[in-house]
């Protein structure tokens, strides 16, 4: 265990301090968030173990068990020892006691083997009715067997709906006092002799130690000690591997065709964020892929940085990255590894696209679409549970392909306070996303995916990983006398964008498939090559002779090519005086360009509201107007409004490692903090210090010990008091304690607190 001496801790501070700088410093390590920002001393460090927030961040990353621990602990009366845990879960001592070191070292559990203490924050988070079971009563029961069974085999029976939970009944109200002899019916009876008590006129509520008397000294009815199996079927782990590679290199290839449709047709930026989904259905049509797929692959790249929105002029477009340009500079291997290194550590979950957002505060809110590429995508828990559902795969072994159901209960058991029904479908999704980017084959996690389960993998390790399964890039084809080139492999990326600009791609695969067409040898003209530039190529990059029908499909699109031209132009000037186009073309006004097509007509690829700007700035005076040569009174530029990005998210939530330079610094400043607190004059070191964190830390650790604590106290007018309290909770900005003048607690705010001590 974390705690070095023999004898019960008073406090978690106190226990705190008897532990070596290697506890203390796993305890950082587990739970980093104590650590920003630094402690002063142990107390204060003590004071934020115990708060909700960072209490519920450690118990959310507890699995099934623990957490059944610390409800168990929560249910028990104090003090519990292990023997009462072991038999209130029903498991051996031997398995239960590296749990409950687990939970000490966690500093969620404080004290000893044989008084074990849960701190307040868990009976807090856990609720008032752990495990079913009732609120604790004061009454003294005296036999409980004898009671139950004066009550009757009916009242029995209500009991037993109660035992297990929930702990509360409805029953009419009452007309006159319920004595023993005055009892008519079940619950009179069991009102009668305390079994049950009222909780308000028309419920009553099983105490706790009745229910616990009825369960046998059980708190929970089944525990898991360990994690669920992973059922599903046997494959062959070479051929998983393979088929794993396969799926990664159709990735890269989806990736990189969707990108280049972008380039070529940007959609537009949605108002809310996003791609619409009329053009996602457009784009999914034109690279070959169903909608939700395309989707994925849009996300994917997002995440690797190689799309995003760019303005363009007075529109927002989804647009291709320069780090797109460098992506296509690397091999396949390291295209892949960096694709799925931006899935496994984003943020985003690709699973909700197509969904309607439910967390907005009113009904259209609530009833909008989520979008591909949308910002309302990003959830915390994704790469937490993208994580656990790859471990759960890697739990099977090589060779095994767990059912999808299996995969969703192991980590179900892993994170049972983590995202519920949302939880799952995200293991879902994961599992379906890890299969499109490859890393797992015929459902079986992929040997080259091992990487990911590192402490840190990189894009490195993983193109290692895949690069033997990686089938060479080739630079030349097969041409065939139906107008169609095979690719026998991956092509040359330089030979693949000439192959693209002549040729459709038909079908990809381990032979990529291209179909010469009319259409698509006009396409490479209008790109500026030449029928002798195409016959060159071919016949430079063919394994095969030139089938005379591609030459003569080459020929006769080239004779009929550019015999009419057009060209673009967003603004046109027209002057009766030549003179004044002429001095025009020949001033070099800034930003814009003028090609003269007759000698009064003159025009400009650049918009009309900045030609209509520089010639204004020029002297000019130019008049605007419309295509049929109307009088257009010009105003200023409408622009749509930027898109609306969701702000304000609690990124505290996020897991963050310590160093160990920085574990050191934090407990170099405890320890350091620790013995000027001992110098210090009064009780125990625990004297009433100026800092607000160092007296919220001595008020937190009283609650915690149960102790009398002295205070001083100013109101709201000013005046200083003086008064002794036993705090019960300090949390969200207030000091809930009992006084010696009443029963019942009092709130103080804390910042109203200007000192505080621990009285023995």
């Amino acid at each position: 265990m974390s705690t070095t001496e023999p004898t019960r801790p008073r406090t978690l501070a106190e226990a705190l301090r008897s532990w070596g700088d290697a506890a203390l410093g796993e305890l950082l390590r587990r739970r980093p968030d104590l650590a920003l920002p630094i402690p002063a001393d142990t107390g204060q460090l003590a004071a934020r173990a115990t708060s909700n927030a960072s209490a519920a961040r450690a118990i959310n990353r507890l699995d099934e068990f623990g957490v059944d621990l610390l409800e168990s602990l929560s249910a028990l009366p104090e003090p519990v020892d292990l023997q009462a845990l072991a038999r209130g879960v029903g498991q051996p001592e031997e398995v239960v006691r590296p749990r409950v070191t687990e939970l000490l070292d966690l500093a969620l559990v404080w004290g000893t083997e044989d008084d074990l203490r849960p701190i307040r924050a868990v009976h807090e988070l856990l609720g008032p009715t752990p495990a079913g079971l009732g609120p604790i009563t004061t009454r003294h029961f005296g036999d409980l067997d004898k009671l139950i069974e004066e009550a009757g085999q009916d009242a029995r029976a209500v009991l037993d709906k109660l035992t297990w939970g929930p702990p509360t009944g409805s029953v009419e109200k009452a007309d006159r006092p319920v004595t023993i002899a005055s009892a008519r019916t079940p619950v009179e009876r069991l009102l009668a002799r305390g079994l049950v008590v009222p909780k308000d006129a028309n419920t009553v509520v099983l105490p706790r130690q009745i229910g616990l008397h009825l369960r046998g000294g059980r708190v929970l009815a089944s525990t898991r000690p360990v994690p669920p199996p992973l059922d599903g079927k046997k494959v062959s782990a070479a051929i998983a591997d393979r088929a794993a590679a396969g799926a990664a290199l159709d990735l890269v290839r989806l990736v990189d065709r969707a990108l280049e449709q972008l380039g070529t047709e940007p959609p537009p930026v949605l108002r809310t964020g996003g791609i619409g989904v009329r053009e996602l259905r457009s784009l999914a049509g034109r690279i070959g892929a169903e909608e939700q797929t395309a989707a994925a692959v849009l996300e994917m790249a997002y995440a690797a940085g190689l799309v995003a929105a760019v303005e363009v002029g007075t529109s927002e477009l989804w647009l291709p990255t320069s780090a797109y340009d460098d992506w296509l500079e690397l091999d396949l291997a390291h295209r892949w590894a960096q694709l799925v290194i931006a899935w496994f550590t984003g943020l985003r979950a690709i699973g909700l696209i197509g969904r309607r957002d439910s967390t907005g505060s009113t009904a259209t809110a609530r009833e909008r679409l989520i979008n591909a590429l949308s910002p309302d995508l990003e959830r915390l828990l994704a790469p937490e549970i993208r994580v656990l559902a790859l471990q759960a795969l890697a739990e099977a072994g090589a060779g095994n392909a767990p059912a999808p159901e299996t995969v969703v209960t192991w980590v179900a058991w892993h994170r049972p306070r983590r995202g519920g029904q949302f939880r799952d479908d995200l293991v879902e999704w994961s599992v379906s996303e890890a299969a499109l980017l490859g890393l797992t084959g015929l459902g079986a996690l992929a040997a080259h995916a091992q990487p990911l389960l590192g402490s840190e993998p990189t894009a490195e390790e993983l193109a290692e990983a895949i690069s033997p399964l990686m089938p060479a890039p080739v630079s030349e084809v097969l041409l065939q006398a139906d107008l169609t080139a095979v690719a026998p492999g991956p092509l040359v990326r330089t030979v693949q964008d000439e192959l693209s600009a002549m040729a459709d791609v038909e079908s990809d695969g381990g032979a990529g498939v291209y179909r010469f067409s009319e259409s698509s040898v006009r396409r490479a003209f209008d790109l500026g090559r030449t029928a002798e530039q195409l016959h060159a190529w071919l016949a430079e990059h063919s394994r095969t002779p030139v089938p005379q029908p591609l030459a003569y499909l080459i020929d006769d699109v080239a004779r009929r090519h550019g015999v009419l031209r057009l060209g673009t132009a967003s603004t046109y000037l027209r002057c009766d005086d030549e003179d004044v186009l002429t001095q025009l073309l020949n001033s070099n006004l800034p930003g814009v360009r003028f090609r003269r097509l007759a000698p009064t007509v003159v025009v400009s690829p650049s918009p009309p509201d900045m030609v209509l700007s520089r010639l204004r700035d020029a002297g000019l005076a130019p008049l605007a107007e419309t295509f049929d040569g109307a009088l257009h009174v010009t105003g200023a530029p409408r622009r749509g409004e930027a898109p609306r990005r969701r702000t304000g998210r609690d990124f505290n939530e996020s897991a963050f490692d310590l160093t160990d330079e920085q574990v050191k610094a934090v407990i170099e400043k405890v320890r350091t903090g620790d013995r000027i607190a001992a110098e210090r004059p009064g009780d125990d070191g625990l004297v009433a210090p100026a800092a607000p964190a160092e007296t919220i830390a001595v008020l937190t650790n009283a609650a915690e010990a149960h102790t009398r604590t002295w205070i001083s106290y100013v109101d709201h007018n000013g005046h200083a008091t003086e008064r002794i309290v036993e705090p019960a909770r300090v949390a969200d900005g207030w000091l809930t304690a009992y006084d010696d003048t009443t029963e019942t607690p009092r709130t103080y705010a804390l910042h109203r607190i200007s000192a505080a001590r621990a009285v023995d």
